[in-house]
């Protein structure tokens, strides 16, 4: 696994910014299903609709804060719950610190081959 390693602390630092993302991305991003879908519908007619601008509009904020995630390098597992791993290391191994919203700060991690079900208290 490469990419940025977070420390505890780094993590739960960022978690201010991750936080509102998520929380907004999730908003969006069953939105932007909806879109996609109608998108579609649009294309199978004429392929014109007077709500394609609003469209785009949403359909780059998600693609804006899903790049905002790859810029953190924060792993993004699930957008409903607001699932998210941080690289990091311990004891010299790779391993995931774990955190989905609602939770005050980072407090478990787990190895990259047992994922959320391997999720143990730091």
């Amino acid at each position: 696994m490469t990419g940025k390693k977070y420390s505890v602390e780094e993590a739960n630092a960022l978690l201010p910014y991750l936080a509102p993302t998520l929380v907004e991305l999730r908003d969006v991003y069953e939105e932007a299903a909806r879109i996609r879908s109608a998108m579609a519908r649009s294309a199978a007619g004429d392929g014109w609709s007077e709500k394609r601008e609003k469209w785009s509009r949403k359909l780059a904020r998600v693609a804006e804060l899903v790049g905002r995630l790859q810029e953190w390098e924060v792993i993004l597992r699930d957008v409903d719950a607001g699932l998210v791993d941080f690289i990091s290391e311990r004891e010299g191994r790779t391993i995931l610190l774990c955190w989905k919203l609602g939770e005050e700060e980072v407090l478990h991690w787990h190895s990259p081959e047992d994922g959320f079900g391997g999720r143990r208290p730091l």
